[in-house]
């Protein structure tokens, strides 16, 4: 992995696989010169066309018409599965239906409106005292022993809690929670082999079979939940959202509503780390503008969403490469995040930056991520509370270093093991 890194610049780019496992932990450079050399660039073993600089991401973002998000199965492997043993087991659940995130307008905006109001900013402001609470107790588990494995200690949890209260599924469903969301990031990233599509499947079953019966509840008793607002909801008139529909919509709530958090606020820990400059400034002016302006940078510098499927409905030139009708897109957002022509000095992490909140973590547009405000509230309340009982953050004496998961979509850390002291 380290012998591909290094060469990558040396390397042509038409013998580079932008889907090697190493180059989807280390993206950067390839990044980089994608940006320089290709910013549309076709992949020759997938096919797929890399989009790289920061305007060219964000017009096909802006552009649904063009850039359609209906992948037809195109991006989904384990559900469509000319294998056997997948389509047996497939069998026994829902089919995958287009809803938010994989439909386009003005039907994504149907199904949207049924959830909005759960991330409205009332609604995220009754939530800060539960966000806080959980945090608390978190650190509470830790804060004595003075070391942890962040991201399953704090990085998971404290997203993956909260969204399990919005959709109704109790704590100690935790884990299935995240073994689900694991298998959705899993199934899209498209790494893994015929077992590993296997469990993804079986994954995907168990979590509609999960929520069917949770589903058919709230349509007899509603409750303040995203569960009964979904299963209660009609899309025109009289006709109430089918089960496929309702377990898609909840499959993308449950990925977008922590997977990318998760990951943002264990990579915010190792940012802190590695820039002790800017740890100081915190230190220094430990104030919500300080924390909100951490956060924001955190989040253009991690691009936990790093890629996203796009598919062309007409043939597009752009930058003298013509990408044919149909034709399966990979809007980088992490490169976006790090266009020279956009942030100066990208590659630096820098919490005074002017502009600070230009950056596409969240996408853009339509699909403009659904949880983009919850996830803002969580990391704000999450590390301020950590600021405010731990400090002098760092990496165990035995860690090997930081690695990052394979994954085409999310980007993130795989696990992470620090040391702090309590504060006095």
């Amino acid at each position: 992995m380290n012998e591909l890194l290094e060469n990558i610049e040396r390397c042509p780019l038409h013998e580079l696989n932008p889907m090697h496992p190493a180059l989807l932990r280390r993206p950067a450079a390839l990044n980089k010169r994608l940006r320089d050399e290709a910013p549309v660039f076709k992949d020759p073993l997938s096919g797929i066309f890399f989009i790289s600089r920061f305007d060219d991401v964000v017009a096909m973002s802006q552009d649904p018409k063009t850039f359609s998000s209906r992948m037809d199965g195109a991006a989904t492997r384990a559900v469509e599965s000319s294998e056997p043993q997948i389509l047996e087991i497939m069998a026994e659940g829902y089919a995958d239906v287009a809803t938010m995130f994989t439909q386009d307008p003005p039907l994504q905006r149907r199904y949207r409106k049924f959830v909005d109001g759960v991330f409205a900013p009332n609604a995220l402001n009754a939530l800060e005292p539960m966000i806080n609470s959980i945090a608390q107790e978190l650190i509470d588990r830790v804060e004595d022993r003075g070391e942890c494995e962040f991201l399953s200690a704090f990085g998971v949890p404290l997203p993956l809690t909260v969204i399990a209260s919005q959709i109704g599924a109790p704590i100690k469903d935790l884990p299935k929670l995240r073994q689900w969301t694991e298998a959705f990031i899993d199934n899209l990233g498209q790494q893994g082999d015929l077992d590993g599509r296997i469990a993804t499947a079986k994954s995907i079953v168990e979590f509609q079979h999960y929520f069917i019966s949770r589903l058919e509840e709230r349509r007899i008793k509603p409750q303040d939940d995203i569960l009964s607002k979904i299963v209660n909801a009609s899309i025109e008139g009289d006709q109430l959202l089918k089960n496929d529909e309702c377990l898609s919509m909840l499959n993308q709530i449950l990925v977008a509503g922590n997977e990318t958090t998760a990951a943002a606020l264990t990579q915010g820990i190792l940012l802190l780390i590695e820039n002790p400059d800017q740890y100081r400034l915190i230190k220094t002016d430990p104030s919500p503008q300080t924390i909100s302006n951490f956060v924001e940078e955190v989040l253009r510098v991690s691009s936990p969403a790093a890629n996203m499927y796009r598919r062309t409905t007409r043939d597009v030139t752009l930058h003298g490469v013509t990408i044919p009708e149909n034709s399966i897109c990979f809007a980088r957002f992490a490169s976006a995040n790090q266009d020279e022509s956009q942030f100066k000095d990208a590659l630096r992490f820098d919490i005074t930056r002017e502009n600070l909140k230009s950056h596409v973590a969240f996408g853009k547009g339509v699909h403009h991520c659904l949880g983009a405000a919850l996830a803002r509230r969580e990391m704000n309340i999450g590390f301020k509370a950590l600021f405010a009982r731990v400090e002098n953050f760092r990496l165990q004496p035995s860690n090997e270093g930081p690695e990052f998961m394979p994954n085409a979509l999310v980007h993130g850390l795989e696990r992470l093991d620090i040391a702090f002291d309590i504060r006095r």
